[in-house]
């Protein structure tokens, strides 16, 4: 499915869901494996990753980061912006 890529300056206009999106335990489980695994490439690689995020609207989105750190319920983003996890659907590393 192709998703709309946001720019960061997009990113700070979003607003998010109040609950997780995704319901399953285990791929809530996946999504921190795949959050740290992503935090560990951007800071060895500095390459891109990928998240599918969904907004509030409910309108799935794609985000690209060179630089991700996962911590807690908040990934933080170059620049400084946080995202919280519970919004975030995929990560594409």
């Amino acid at each position: 499915m192709p998703y709309r890529t946001i720019t960061f300056e997009e990113l700070k206009q979003c607003t998010f869901p109040a609950n997780d999106v995704i319901t399953d335990e285990v791929k809530r489980q996946q999504r921190a494996h795949d959050l740290r695994s992503a935090m560990a490439y951007t800071n060895i690689e500095h390459d891109e990753v990928g998240m599918i995020i969904q907004l509030e609207s409910g309108e799935q989105v794609e985000f690209l980061s060179d630089l991700i750190e996962f911590e807690g319920r908040l990934v933080e983003l170059r620049g400084g912006h946080a995202i919280p996890v519970h919004a975030i659907i995929k990560i594409e590393i």
